[in-house]
Parts: C-alpha cells; sequence; structure tokens
C-alpha cells in the first residue's frame, strides 16, 4: 500500500481492530510547467525506474525526471486524465507504464477518499489512454458488488503476460485481459466476493500485488495468498496457520529481491492481539518466514543485490546481507543546498543504475533524496512551494497554518547562499517574544515550541527576521 502525507483517517471495520490506512487530499493546482526544478507534491509514496527514467508518485502529481533530478516533468489530470494523486504505478511492459489515482470528497457528511481510475502511456507520458474505476452493476448477484468508487483506491498494480491484476479496498482484487476494458473480481479463498461479511471479509480487501516469475502474490487484511497460474489456484499463508509464519495478517507492501528470489512482506497486526507489526521475508516460497525489525510500520523496499532498504515509519533501514543484520540510514541532508528533511517517516526507495552511477532515491513525506554514495551525501529535491505574491527577497514561513505534531517542522524561506548575519524571532498575539529561532548550516525552521521548550497554543504568531540587516514581518497560523 503507498502513504501519503496529507490528512489521515481511520477505516473502522465493524469488528476487531480498526486498520489504519491515510488519505488523499488534493492541493490546488499549480501552474503547468513544460519542466520544473522542484516536484509537485510532499509525499513521494512510489518510486519506480526504467533505465534513465524515474517516475515519483505523490498526492498531486506523477512527476518524471530523466537526468537524476535536475528537471522535472509534471503530469496531472490535465495530461493522465485520472483525478487524484497517484496511488499506485507500475510497469506492465518495455514500453506501457499504468498508475492508479485516488482523492478525497465527502459523502453523507463525512471526509471520504475515492479512486479516480486508471491510466496508461506508452510513450514515456506524451499521450495517456484513461480508465474509469472499476465498479460493479448493482444487478451483480453472483457476489456483494462494489457500486461505487468511494472507499474504492487502488492501492496497488502488477501484470502477469497481458493480465492486469490491482489490489483494491473496497473493490477487492480484480484482474483484466483486455487492458482494463472489462474487470473481474477475484477471491483467493474461493468465497463470493464480500468484504464485509465477519468472517471472511478481511481477506477480500485487497492492499498490495505483486508478480516475480509467473507468480502472483496477493496481500489483504487477512493475510498473503499466492498463485502459480495467474489466479486460477491459490495458496494462503496467516499468521496462525504456518509453524514459521508471517508476523501479522494486514499486508500493506510486497517486494521482490532478484538476488535470492526471496519475497519480502510489511506485516501489520490485524485483529489478532497476538500479530506485531514486523517485516516477514521467505526464501521458500511461502512455506517458512523470517520476521524481523518488529514494531515497524514498512511502507515499500528496495533491492541492491544483497542489501534491501526498508522505508518506514521509524527510519530507513538498510540491511546488507539479506536481512541478517540492519541499521538505520542517518539524517537525510545537503551541504549543497542547505536542505533537510526533517521527518524520519520514509515512504518509498528504489535503486537506479545509470552507466556507472548507482543511485540511491528515498521518498518521504516531505520532498525526494538522492545518493550518489549509498547515503553518505544526499542531494534534496523538495516538493514545489508556490512564492506567488511573496515579496522579493523577503523571507516567508512555510507551511502556513502550520501543525507542530504532523508537519514537524515551519521552515523559512531565506536566499541562504547570500545571506550572512541572521535572526529569527518569534512572538504571539501580544507580541510577547516565544522564541528565538536557532540558525545553522541549515535552513532555519520552528518546531512549534517556546523558549523553555513547551508547544504553544493554537492561534496567530508573528516572526520577525532580520537578514543582513534588513527586518521582515511575516504571520504564521498555529493549529493543534
Amino acid at each position: 500500500m503507498k502513504i501519503l502525507i496529507f490528512t489521515l483517517f481511520c477505516i473502522s471495520f465493524s469488528y476487531g481492530q480498526g486498520i489504519q490506512t491515510k488519505s488523499f487530499k488534493l492541493a490546488k493546482e499549480l501552474d503547468d510547467q513544460p519542466y520544473s526544478a522542484s516536484l509537485k507534491g510532499y509525499g513521494i509514496i512510489d518510486l519506480i525506474t526504467k533505465d534513465s527514467l524515474l517516475w515519483a508518485a505523490s498526492g498531486y502529481a506523477l512527476n518524471k525526471t530523466g537526468d537524476g533530478g535536475g528537471r522535472w516533468q509534471i503530469y496531472t489530470r490535465d495530461q493522465h486524465k485520472s483525478k487524484g494523486g497517484v496511488s499506485a504505478i507500475g510497469y506492465m511492459d518495455e514500453q506501457t507504464l499504468w498508475i492508479a489515482t485516488a482523492f478525497d470528497t465527502s459523502a453523507a457528511g463525512e471526509d471520504l477518499s475515492a479512486g479516480g481510475g486508471l491510466s496508461y502511456t506508452r510513450d514515456n507520458g506524451m499521450t495517456w489512454t484513461h480508465i474509469s474505476q472499476p465498479i460493479d452493476s448493482i444487478e451483480v448477484a453472483a457476489y456483494e458488488p462494489t457500486t461505487t468508487n468511494i472507499q474504492n483506491i487502488t492501492y496497488d498494480i502488477a501484470f502477469i503476460d497481458s493480465t492486469i491484476w490491482i489490489a483494491s479496498f473496497g473493490g477487492g482484487l480484480r484482474r483484466s485481459d483486455d487492458m482494463g476494458q472489462t474487470w473481474q473480481v477475484v477471491t483467493t479463498d474461493g468465497n463470493p466476493f464480500n468484504p464485509l461479511d465477519e468472517l471472511y471479509g478481511l481477506n477480500h480487501r485487497a492492499f498490495s500485488v505483486l508478480s516475480e516469475n509467473g507468480n502472483l502474490w496477493v496481500g489483504t487484511a487477512q493475510g498473503i495468498s499466492k498463485s502459480a497460474d495467474n489466479g486460477q489456484t491459490w495458496e494462503r499463508f496467516t499468521a496462525s496457520n504456518q509453524e514459521q509464519p508471517i508476523s501479522g495478517n494486514f499486508i500493506v507492501a510486497l517486494g521482490y529481491q532478484a538476488y535470492d528470489n526471496s519475497i519480502w512482506a510489511a506485516t501489520i497486526e490485524a485483529t489478532d492481539t497476538s500479530e506485531v507489526r514486523a517485516v516477514s521475508k521467505t526464501s521458500n516460497g511461502g512455506q517458512t518466514w523470517e520476521v524481523m525489525l518488529e514494531g515497524n510500520f514498512a511502507h515499500n523496499f528496495g533491492f541492491d543485490g544483497t542489501r534491501v532498504y526498508v522505508a518506514a515509519d521509524e527510519g530507513l533501514f538498510v540491511s546488507d546481507n539479506g536481512g541478517e543484520n540492519w541499521y538505520k540510514a542517518g539524517d537525510i541532508r545537503s551541504k549543497e543546498s542547505r536542505e533537510e528533511l526533517f521527518f524520519e517517516e520514509y515512504y518509498s526507495v528504489t535503486v537506479q543504475n545509470i552507466g556507472p552511477d548507482k543511485l540511491l532515491w528515498i521518498g518521504t513525506s516531505r520532498g525526494l533524496a538522492m545518493s550518489k554514495d549509498n547515503g553518505n551525501s544526499w542531494s534534496i529535491i523538495p516538493a514545489f512551494v508556490s512564492d506567488k505574491g511573496k515579496p522579493v527577497n523577503k523571507v516567508y514561513a512555510y507551511p502556513s497554518p502550520f501543525t507542530p505534531r504532523i508537519d514537524g517542522f515551519c521552515r523559512f524561506q531565506i536566499d541562504r547562499l547570500t545571506a550572512n548575519k541572521i535572526k529569527i524571532q518569534i512572538f504571539d498575539f501580544s507580541m510577547d517574544k516565544v522564541k528565538t529561532i536557532p540558525i545553522d548550516d541549515y535552513r532555519p525552521k520552528w518546531d512549534g515550541t517556546n523558549d523553555s521548550g513547551e508547544l504553544v497554543a493554537s492561534g496567530i504568531y508573528f516572526f520577525r527576521a532580520e537578514v543582513d540587516g534588513k527586518v521582515s514581518w511575516g504571520k504564521i497560523a498555529i493549529i493543534n
């Protein structure tokens, strides 16, 4: 499952433990540009490479670079025709790239997420074909039909030859053999599709799907299923049906390591209190599983020979020997741009080989980072920050409104390459000083606390920035 920053919500089931997912929330449209120096969208939920191309999926747009992140092409609904941010991405063959999208909407007075459909391109994004979000007719009698795109979001996509497989929350596991013109609902347990059934409904809520060497792996909220015959027959692996099982039944991501033909799964607790969140790995086709990194909510995997990268809520974890030993990557900072990525949440990771260079890409809640030396030094490609309406040569703060527990930090945008002396102070509405911002080698930032380290109350705050003797004022709205 691909995880986004933005607003968070829990989809609560009528039984057992609620399973947390994240919603998609579209930003206001930015000016379309043929090329951009920045990404569009903060949360980089998925990364995929093909030769020199890197595609970065966010909740705002699909971003593409062919020069290691120097220039970006941005694809929104105007280009790919699907509404919302990108929720899944995958190559069907050497030329055909598919995406699925999702967006936030309201129904019956509630804020909900909805599937925006699928699109594919065969010419690297020049032209696109759109497919509506797969839904059923209300007249379907063989199973419980999904008749709406609300809470019917496609989280993952995979391919076996000309068959397209999608994993969707409300729509379940579906296949298409005609490029998305028609879809067939598939269940891995032989029961008629019904995601609300108290006994087997969790297994019909699909979150991840993976193909490798002709095998299809599907992750649901009730374990992992495997098919060696393109969905005709299935094996199932749960947290309780093996001697060496997976750690939890909620499978949010699957990965394949070609070096030893191993399958990796982000296995999170579902309804049983004995389950734990961790990473589960099998090297023998699912017959036994190794459990590692217990307590971590993993989002995605990256591989480079024997090396494994796990992008997780708690950081980026690396193993140089297939999971026997692990270490945690350090802070991501760029001395060149003086940018830094503050958050530990890593949503996506991939390794790209371009000639003699091996690029490690990391997608986070606040942009994208790239390293050519396995993380010893970084280049940071931040998300787009609009400067429309901002006075020239003045300091401004973003984001505003600012929610410390969600956003982490409020940044102050300054031309650091020319500024020599900087002083920033925060004042409350009564103009009492709240905080003096520490200045170091990176862009100034405020964590929403006062000089005593206490979180400030919600309200309007002002900042006074003195840069090389020139003073400017700005405003920050705090929402806790």
